[in-house]
């Protein structure tokens, strides 16, 4: 895969993270019975400033975060896919949808933990495991509580380690572009 690709894959996975973040995010609010206008102020500003800030990273300075273990990544994106599957079986099946937001983040969030061992980045095993906690401790509240413990939680933690990930980059050895390079 050339390096044009490469970038624009991490750029587009990157992407992918902040979508979720947004639809968890609107889970939460719709149950919190939030304005729209400070919905989309919520939602928009972090995200807006976390594209902007990948966008930078894998375009720009050309330094998209990738897995070291390709096998293991597709493996966890499978398995992800099952485990949603699963949850949305199980759920309708004992008509418990309610449960249905807190035991997807659980699932995404285990995912998140040997994602991070594909990355070598403990940032996505700390998301995971925040994502699980949070997910946990939503339902120990009654419903619509829940839904938006699990919703603002779950995209808060996306953000946070989105934006911890970001200034790992920033720190990481890295070769800028030079001035001919960007234009």
């Amino acid at each position: 895969m050339t390096t044009e690709r490469k970038n624009w894959r991490g750029l587009l996975t990157d992407c992918g993270g902040l979508a979720f973040a947004i639809v968890w995010a609107a889970r939460g609010a719709h149950a919190g019975r939030l304005p729209i206008s400070l919905t989309v102020a919520l939602i928009a500003i972090p995200t807006l400033l976390l594209l902007l800030g990948f966008i930078r990273r894998d375009l720009v300075l050309r330094r998209p975060e990738i897995s070291l273990d390709p096998k293991l990544t597709r493996r966890i994106k499978i398995l992800r896919f099952a485990g949603i599957f699963a949850a949305v079986s199980w759920t309708q099946a004992h008509h418990r949808v309610d449960l249905f937001y807190p035991m997807l983040g659980a699932i995404i969030g285990l995912s998140y933990i040997p994602l991070g061992r594909a990355m070598k980045e403990p940032i996505h095993i700390g998301m995971g495991a925040a994502i699980i906690v949070i997910s946990g401790l939503s339902l120990l509240l009654p419903e619509p509580g829940h839904l938006e413990v699990a919703g603002f939680g779950t995209a808060l933690a996306i953000w946070v380690g989105s934006m911890l990930r970001l200034h790992r980059s920033s720190l990481s050895p890295g070769v800028e572009p030079s001035p001919a390079t960007l234009s």
